[in-house]
């Protein structure tokens, strides 16, 4: 009786796991149903060493009708999916093109998985060479022309590894259309693909949670460069956030739908605008907007995202400062859209709206971003200033929004953006009524040394702030921030306190990682925030 229990909590907990593997750099992945699929591996490449580099191919075709396509899904993961090197086996990876390969057959589509190469060594499609996956690729494509002379073949892309797909697609030959579900463009906004000979069509749930794959991105990517974009409709957007093998972001439950607008694409019939339910639901109303900011020289137009809450508005809205961007961050190299859902979901759940102003040099904002501050200013508000000068402007863009309560704007920041989110609750801004510093100050911290036990900068800057402050601030900060000792917060909040400014701090003890990140763990301050909002609510009321 007892091996019977620790058996099915066993099971309960690898389902479990399995279930979050989209989280990481593999394929969700509860076991889906056993499929024949027949495995050959083929040498595609010399490497290092006089070898030569090879692919474990999976093959299921159809088993009662002519093959009319061909379908070549080339894994962009960094595990290998297939436990045998030839021979039969069934697929267990629950990924739109295995999990739908029986309808893709009775369509008359063989579907073809290619696994990671035997050199992959844990690496993903978008982080190994180009040019090896592009060789890899041509010698799957000339073995299933052999295998299958006179179809037509097509890549297929799933989630990670799309915008790689793309890439290295452009500079091969033999293949005639190429289809993605559910991909994951964040870092690819500025890539050019218009020249791609053959057709691209994306399939997308708007209304799923999985913050791998936003369907923003799609809609953008798919508008840049003529691809065709169908949404995946589901008459209730996912609750929560999800990536694994039953969410919307798989098109679980759409399978049949989805294999016939692809067969009849590949068939050359333009696909219909949604599949699915005929009204998709979002799973936050989004919005990319622009701006305009003074620069040194005119000015930057700078790029915002926008979420809104369900339901009719205006709604209040916070306004979230971004911390310092490094160069050789995906914001700067890729030119990623700045969002924060952990932070974002919080405030959506409680109906606020939430809106993400990119500062210069940021995502797809105009400018170059500005970290020539040193820690021993003489003004120990000046970095602050200068940041506020590319903000300040969002505030006009959102008050004119019909959607949003120019009377009810918080404002809210991580690090440097926590220092410029108390700058601007200082000045006092009309509709302003609060605001929230994660992490933000000043640092003493230069290098790889520790911050100093007393932060007298920081502690100054926010006793200057404190005097003019007058809307109340909740500060969320950790013990172990790497940025300030627990010794330099408590006494910024005192000096801030002292100086005339109302501030409620939420300290947490020591939290696993650095503690200057505690914005990411908002069961931490998800109580604080309530409390504090009940407080704002109350004093509208009574004034």
């Amino acid at each position: 009786m007892r091996t019977n229990v620790f058996t099915t909590i066993l099971v309960f907990f690898l389902l479990l796991s399995l279930g979050a593997a989209a989280q990481t750099q593999q394929p969700p992945g509860v076991p889906s149903q056993a499929q024949p699929w027949q495995v050959q591996t083929l040498n595609t490449r010399s490497i290092e060493g006089g070898q030569t580099a090879t692919v474990a191919l999976a093959v299921r075709s159809p088993a009662s009708v002519p093959v009319k396509h061909v379908l070549l899904h080339v894994s962009p993961y960094s595990i290998a999916a297939l436990k045998v090197a030839n021979g039969n086996t069934a697929m267990v990876w629950n990924v739109p093109w295995v999990t739908a390969s029986a309808q893709l057959n009775e369509r008359g589509i063989a579907v073809a998985f290619a696994d990671i190469p035997s050199d992959a060594n844990k690496r993903g499609l978008p982080s190994r060479p180009p040019y090896e996956v592009a060789a890899d690729i041509t010698a799957i494509l000339r073995q299933l022309k052999q295998q299958f002379p006179g179809v037509l073949i097509h890549l297929a892309g799933f989630g990670y590894g799309a915008g790689a797909l793309i890439d290295v697609a452009t500079g091969v030959q033999g293949f005639e259309r190429m289809v993605i579900v559910s991909g994951d463009f964040s870092n690819y906004r500025s890539n050019d693909w218009s020249h791609l000979k053959q057709p691209v069509l994306l399939i997308h749930a708007p209304s799923t949670q999985c913050d791998h794959a936003p369907f923003l991105e799609a809609e953008f990517v798919a508008r840049k460069n003529h691809f065709t974009l169908v949404q995946a409709g589901y008459k209730q957007a996912e609750p929560k956030p999800n990536c694994a093998a039953s969410s919307h972001h798989v098109l679980s439950k759409l399978e049949v739908a989805m294999s016939t607008i692809v067969a009849q694409w590949f068939d050359g019939v333009e696909p219909p605008a949604t599949i699915g339910h005929h009204t998709p639901q979002r799973a936050w109303r989004e919005q990319l907007v622009n701006y305009t900011a003074p620069a040194t020289f005119g000015s930057n137009l700078l790029e915002m995202t926008l979420l809104f809450p369900p339901g009719a508005g205006p709604h209040p809205v916070l306004v979230f400062n971004h911390g310092d961007i490094e160069i050789d961050t995906a914001w700067m190299r890729y030119k990623r859209r700045y969002v924060e859902m952990v932070v974002a979901r919080e405030f959506l759940q409680l109906g606020w709206a939430v809106a993400f102003p990119s500062r210069p040099g940021v995502g797809l904002s105009e400018g170059t971003y500005r970290l020539s501050f040193q820690v021993g200013d003489a003004d120990a508000t000046y970095k602050a200033r200068v940041h506020v000068e590319s903000v300040l402007p969002a505030f006009e863009y959102l008050k004119a929004h019909p959607d949003i309560n120019p009377q009810r704007i918080i404002v809210a920041g991580q690090s440097a953006g926590g220092y410029v989110t108390m700058y601007l609750a200082s000045m006092n801004l009309p509709g302003v009524v609060g605001a929230v510093d994660f992490s933000g100050g000043r640092t003493d911290k230069r290098g790889s040394d520790a911050a100093g036990y007393l932060n007298n900068m920081m502690v100054s800057g926010f006793a200057e702030l404190g005097k003019s402050t007058r809307v109340p601030t909740l500060w969320v900060f950790a013990e172990n921030d790497s940025r300030y000792t627990a010794n330099t917060i408590r006494a910024s909040h005192q000096a801030f306190v002292e100086a005339g400014g109302k501030a409620t701090l939420a300290l947490s003890p020591p939290i696993e990682g650095d503690g200057h990140f505690v914005y990411q763990k908002p069961e931490l301050w998800r109580a604080a925030l309530k409390e504090y909002l009940a407080e704002l609510d109350g004093a509208g009321r009574g004034q």
